[in-house]
């Protein structure tokens, strides 16, 4: 079962202004680190990933989540999961596979909200119910929504 990994500031009256330098997302320990000058901003406990979260994404609707070199391509206010970002999900390398396998890779993969409080629910139970995207706390969402910007890199490692 995932434990909670609370938000920790390395410097509280500048984390709150700065903006990330990249994101590190580590699937088997369930978390998402938010980096600035080459130390750790904050960290967070992912909440859900995909419901088949071993393993790289290869096609649409495996329920993987990607793993590999990103960057953040869209924020925008989510009804379903307060805020998204988008993560830059297939890449060219993600495009090749699936057409080697003659299958769409799909796409729409990001980092948004828990679908209304249900991740607690779900976390109980140690369940992952999204399609591939990375589901954290509506409370943390909003801090990184706000330290993250347009072509923010990100690092999704297995």
């Amino acid at each position: 079962m995932a434990l909670h990994v609370p938000p920790t500031p390395v410097n509280t009256s500048k984390a709150a202004s700065s903006k990330v330098d990249y994101i590190v997302v580590q699937k088997q320990a369930r978390l998402l680190s938010l980096w600035k000058d080459g130390r750790v901003l904050r960290t967070y406990s992912v909440m859900a990933m995909g419901e088949n979260p071993v393993g790289h994404k290869v096609y649409e609707g495996d329920e993987r989540t990607p793993e590999g070199q990103y960057y953040i391509d869209e924020k925008h206010v989510s009804q379903n999961f307060q805020k998204f970002l988008g993560i830059s999900y297939p890449n060219q390398q993600d495009s090749l596979l699936a057409k080697r396998f003659g299958v769409s890779p799909g796409g729409q993969v990001g980092i948004h909200g828990d679908r209304g409080g249900m991740s607690g629910f779900f976390q109980r139970y140690d369940r992952n119910w999204t399609d591939g995207c990375l589901a954290i706390r509506n409370k943390d969402i909003e801090e990184v929504y706000s330290l993250v910007e347009v072509g923010t890199p990100i690092l999704i490692k297995p």
